[in-house]
């Protein structure tokens, strides 16, 4: 019995890794980089007005409806051509004449309109204690 039950545990701990690592990667299919998430949040908070729960709320729904209607590599691109496409001279001339990333810029905007839209600005947030019932 003993050795039934070493060998269940051997084959449970072998098949268990390959199972969370299938988990994982159908997870990050559409990850986003923990650096663009927080400098995202970061940058919309103090667009909003400074670092508060209100804004975290708005710019969280923001930043969701940013990821679901783009993937990554698309938004990288849209926000690197709207990041450089000011730049004088010939470098600039680099971005401004690339059509991918004028595609996926219009992109961007249409889909951050569209988040704008659909995620309201948090004026005030009250916790309150739940009613107990007495």
């Amino acid at each position: 019995m003993r050795k039934a039950t070493i060998c269940l545990a051997i084959f449970l701990l072998n098949i268990t890794p390959a199972i969370a690592i299938d988990v994982i990667e159908v997870d990050k299919k559409n990850e986003f980089p923990t650096e663009v998430t927080v400098r995202y949040v970061l940058d919309c908070m103090t667009t909003l007005g400074g670092q508060n729960e209100q804004n975290l709320y708005t710019c969280a729904c923001r930043y969701d409806a940013i990821r679901t209607g783009m993937t990554f590599e698309h938004y990288e691109d849209g926000i690197t051509y709207e990041r450089n496409r000011a730049m004088p001279g010939e470098k600039g001339g680099f971005f401004r004449d690339n059509e991918r990333g004028e595609e996926f810029y219009n992109v961007l905007l249409k889909v951050r309109e569209k988040a704008d839209s659909s995620c309201i600005v948090v004026k005030q947030v009250k916790r309150i204690k739940p009613t107990s019932k007495n």
